[in-house]
């Protein structure tokens, strides 16, 4: 008996797990919301979404679902899920020029957004936009009004900064430039720098990077290991594609040494990456076959979603090379044999194959594609079926 009932609490406990997320339009229709908003004194959080919107898709799957997420907007928003373009939905779009999709809304109980974001997040970005919004003196609105009164404090604009950076990309940058400008060297070696330097450093070049780079060591107590790695890793990265795009190959291979030379895999793996990438963006044939084959016996034999990626690149940046599109051909192929039920990577080899006239493979790629894209969008799934129509002509 006492086996059963733990059997039995084991299972209540999955499915109280499993539930787990968002509850969106418990009430129906726009003016039931704002009327159940004004009683519980709550912010309307909406999804402003399209049904052909895969980042739309991949945060019902990936971030709405997480307890921490849900725990926080069922508690703190009335949650709102609406089409932009059906109903209501074409009206409000309107009413609030949403352009992009995702965008998230917080919306009072007048009808006015107090904070503004959108795009793909991770959990952590997700649920720290919505503390953002929840908090009166950190949301969009209120932090927008201070600063039109002029005021420019570091702390302030940094605030002002996270709130603009995913709904006002170019105003988000000029007051990144603003905080920059001003910043005493002293400032950014500080706790108040450190988060400087992890929200505006773009590359070793740039003044909140640069000063990082110079000065590690001054971040240890302030910040992981992994947390300095992972900054270090994204500057180098950032301003190597900019050695790439200046043809500059010493400068480039100098920088690459960062990668190449670690003792970590991740670091190994970015290095082959930013190295094939390098060789394929200059034409360098023989490079990139070495360098993709070195990958294919090591460190990326086992990295579906990057051979994937690398793959897509070179059937469409080395088309008219034979030996580019067969590298392409054996990197898809291998992606596909690691995770044979993943639409992006399927969709991958079906292209590659086309490009090489591999009809029976690319035909048996592309039916999978296309049954996998049954759980994606509308619009993924048109161009799943676009490209089986393509290939069954060959």
């Amino acid at each position: 008996m006492k086996y059963l009932i733990l059997f039995l609490f084991l299972i209540t406990s999955f499915g109280a797990s499993a539930q787990k997320e968002i509850k969106f339009n418990q009430v129906t229709g726009w003016a039931a919301m704002s009327q159940k908003a004004a009683a519980e004194q709550k912010l309307i959080f909406v999804d402003c979404y399209t049904s052909w919107c895969a980042p739309c898709k991949w945060m019902d799957k990936n971030v709405f679902i997480e307890p921490s997420v849900a725990d926080f907007y069922n508690e703190n928003f009335i949650n709102a899920k609406i089409d932009m373009e059906k109903g209501e939905g074409i009206e409000l779009r309107k009413k609030y020029n949403v352009q992009s999709f995702p965008t998230f809304l917080f919306v009072n109980d007048k009808g006015e957004v107090i904070h503004r974001t959108g795009s793909k997040m991770s959990v952590a970005e997700f649920l720290e936009e919505g503390k953002m919004a929840a908090d009166p003196k950190r949301n969009f609105a209120f932090l927008n009004k201070r600063y039109e009164s002029g005021q420019k404090d570091l702390p302030f604009l940094l605030n002002y900064y996270m709130a603009l950076q995913k709904s006002d990309r170019m105003k988000a940058d000029k007051i990144g430039r603003d905080i920059t400008s001003v910043i005493s060297d002293e400032e950014l070696g500080s706790a108040f720098g450190w988060k400087v330097i992890n929200a505006l450093a773009r590359t070793e070049k740039d003044r909140a990077g640069a000063y990082f780079m110079a000065n590690p060591s001054k971040f240890n107590s302030l910040s992981t290991q992994q947390e300095r790695d992972r900054l270090t890793d994204r500057l180098i990265t950032s301003t190597m594609y900019g050695y790439m795009n200046a043809k500059d190959e010493a400068s480039f291979m100098k920088a690459l040494s960062h990668f190449k030379n670690s003792n970590q895999i991740e670091r190994k793996k970015q290095g082959m990456m930013l190295e094939a990438d390098f060789y394929l963006e200059q034409g360098k044939v023989n490079e990139y076959k070495n360098i993709t084959d070195l990958g294919l016996k090591t460190y990326l034999k086992d990295a579906a979603e990057n051979l994937s990626f690398l793959a897509r690149r070179a059937d469409y940046k080395g088309a008219s090379s034979p030996v580019i599109l067969n590298q392409a051909y054996l990197m898809a192929k291998r992606a596909v044999e690691l995770e044979p039920d993943e639409y992006s990577i399927q969709s991958t080899f079906a292209k590659v194959c086309l490009s090489l006239k591999k009809k029976d493979e690319a035909l048996q790629a592309a039916k999978k594609s296309r049954s996998l894209a049954d759980a994606e969008t509308s619009k993924i799934q048109k161009l799943a079926q676009d490209l089986l129509d393509k290939i069954e002509l060959l």
